[in-house]
């Protein structure tokens, strides 16, 4: 099932207002719990580049996080399965990488961007970004997520011309 960028945004604005979510930094272990999901730490499998799986576990579901990465780079992780919680619940099961199908990269791209949606609504992005200017570093620490995630979103907001335009010198987007 394909979701549209304007369904993928309500459902995270829907999570945001149960949460009570009004401002940044999103309160991301609330709407963990509210989801009844349950956050789990795993060592890093040998030859795995996952970072994340969303698991059965009792009679519920876990967020399995893999190794150790930055704590923004986590929240961006943790923000993309509970997008796959949400919008593919079909898909609950352990990803051990390997090949991608067609279907498996569009439920990765709409997770990703439910996670951008999650973590900075385009409303509170807005605001902010008025507020202080499209600075992505100043915005990235406003809302706990790294300079290159909200380096994308502001040019996915067409708050920057070109992406590239914000990211310091040698870097790249993604």
């Amino acid at each position: 099932m394909s979701h549209t960028p304007e369904a993928i945004r309500r459902e995270a604005e829907r999570l945001l207002e149960a949460a009570g979510a009004s401002r940044p930094p999103v309160p991301l272990r609330d709407v963990v719990s509210m989801l009844n999901l349950s956050l789990v730490e795993r060592a890093q499998e040998p030859f795995s580049a996952s970072e994340a799986a969303l698991v059965p576990l009792g009679d519920g579901h876990a967020i399995e996080l893999y190794g150790t990465r930055g704590d923004r780079r986590r929240r961006f992780t943790i923000a993309h399965e509970v997008g796959h919680f949400v919008l593919h619940p079909g898909r609950v099961r352990a990803e051990r990488g390997g090949l991608n199908n067609v279907g498996s990269q569009s439920q990765e791209r709409e997770a990703d961007l439910f996670a951008a949606e999650l973590l900075m609504p385009e409303h509170l992005v807005r605001q902010a970004a008025f507020e202080v200017g499209a600075d992505p570093r100043q915005l990235a620490d406003r809302f706990d997520v790294s300079v290159q995630a909200m380096t994308v979103r502001l040019a996915r907001l067409g708050l920057a011309e070109r992406a590239s335009d914000l990211l310091p010198p040698g870097r790249d987007i993604l």
